[in-house]
């Protein structure tokens, strides 16, 4: 067993995992020209001599440091001469400061590094979506030194890991990520990569709302089988993984406080959780007591105007929305007290036995309802938080779908003048829930 787990910059996470096998930790710059694989309003804010000093620490430690230049989209711009002076550029800084390896979500930077830069290793990431032997060929033949396997839909495939671990032989070692959450075979994982590319790169204007996380969300309440449908690992399952072979595990996310990151490593290394599965896997709703100073600043008031306060992107009438969403979800900011969504690890002891003889690729889950019963069993949700969350949702959905979140301020004002009583009050209501938003933050 080793690890590779999120970096969120922070020295006291180097002196947490000295205990454990971690054998290199992962993250990027908050932006750069290229963008990643999560929005920058998302990341610890780091910039180039910070994220240089604290190679240099991992290094002293023996821990080696992977840089994610895991982009799924750059308009191709990775294309143009100004592209080729960015990445050549950035490339020379990374190879400078000894980063160990690159993960791309690009063949044509795959091969460019291998050509270019010899001395790093090269990681294919998990927005690839390799799902089979056959992907996993085609990245080794064009020269990976690793393939983080997809995080979407494969880790309950038993058969199509195996095969996945023999095509890749002693030649390129395969990584699983076993604490995301995203829905099983989720049918627009690839648009979701895509939009989040475009939050992290330093050229993007547009507003960084993420509406797949959103929508994702939703569909979660209103079908709490998807909690467990998702790709998650087990801590108590890893045995099976390493059983096939498998030796290298990732731990998600890089938003994540320094001692709830610990907590992580300790429950897959000790290889049991006991409690909220929720505590391991979800990647906000953070409690608000495991902060530290330095990382309340990511949930600030600083961090939401920086990255949020665009008025000629979207409305910011509108916007109060996205607070109120942000605040009762305990996304924007942490959470208070317990998590309302409770998935009790214990009680799924047993739970990955199934997928040993059926695997879902083949199955229709409507037919097969066996995650749906034991989501009745091991989930379980506050109904009354779960009503109020419905319902702003549904508001901000319809905001969203029918423009009004990125209308003219002139085409509020006119619209609130119309209907007076019933704009004013709703208006009204979201400013307060703003200000009471505001005034939790730090």
């Amino acid at each position: 067993m080793k690890f590779s787990v999120a970096c969120n910059f922070d020295y006291a996470l180097l002196d947490g995992l000295a205990p454990y096998p971690v054998y290199e930790i992962y993250g990027k710059l908050t932006s750069d020209y290229f963008g990643g694989g999560r929005p920058s309003f998302y990341l610890p804010e780091v910039g180039r001599e910070a994220l240089a000093r604290y190679v240099a620490e991992t290094r002293k430690r023996g821990i080696g440091f992977n840089y994610l230049l895991n982009a799924s989209s750059m308009s191709n711009m990775e294309f143009t001469s100004e592209g080729q002076k960015k990445m050549n550029e950035l490339l020379d800084w990374l190879d400078g400061i000894n980063v160990d390896s690159v993960t791309v979500s690009n063949l044509f930077f795959l091969k460019l590094i291998k050509r270019r830069y010899p001395g790093l290793k090269v990681r294919i990431s998990s927005h690839r979506y390799t799902d089979n032997p056959r992907k996993i060929r085609f990245w080794k033949d064009a020269g990976a030194d690793y393939i983080v396997v997809s995080e979407v839909n494969i880790h309950r495939e038993f058969r199509v890991l195996e095969e996945m671990r023999k095509a890749a032989g002693d030649d390129v070692e395969l990584q699983l990520i076993v604490n995301n959450w995203c829905r099983q075979d989720c049918a627009i994982a690839g648009n979701h990569a895509v939009g989040l590319s475009a939050a992290s790169q330093k050229r993007s204007r547009g507003f960084p709302l993420d509406f797949c996380s959103l929508y994702c969300n939703y569909i979660r309440l209103t079908d709490p089988v998807n909690y467990l449908r998702a790709n998650w690992i087990r801590p108590e399952d890893i045995k099976i993984y390493e059983d096939m072979g498998y030796e290298n595990f990732k731990i998600v996310e890089r938003n994540t406080p320094t001692a709830i990151l610990l907590e992580r490593v300790k429950a897959y290394h000790d290889r049991r959780y006991d409690g909220n599965l929720m505590d391991i896997i979800q990647n906000y709703a953070y409690p608000f007591h495991k902060f530290t100073e330095r990382e309340k600043d990511a949930f600030s008031k600083r961090r939401m105007f920086k990255y949020f306060m665009k008025p000629k992107a979207v409305n910011l009438v509108k916007f109060m929305k996205v607070v109120k969403f942000g605040e009762k979800g305990n996304v924007l900011f942490p959470l208070i007290g317990e998590n309302p969504v409770h998935i009790d690890n214990r009680k799924l002891d047993g739970f990955i036995d199934h997928f040993k003889k059926h695997g879902c690729q083949n199955r229709d889950c409507e037919s097969c309802r066996y995650c749906h019963k034991q989501a009745e069993k091991a989930v379980s949700i506050d109904p009354k938080w779960k009503k109020e969350m419905l319902d702003i949702y549904e508001n901000l959905q319809e905001e969203i779908y029918g423009g009004g979140f990125w209308e003219g301020y002139t085409d509020t004002a006119m619209k609130l003048l119309a209907n007076r009583d019933n704009a004013r009050d709703e208006f009204q209501e979201d400013f307060e829930n703003f200000r009471h938003a505001l005034r939790a933050m730090p």
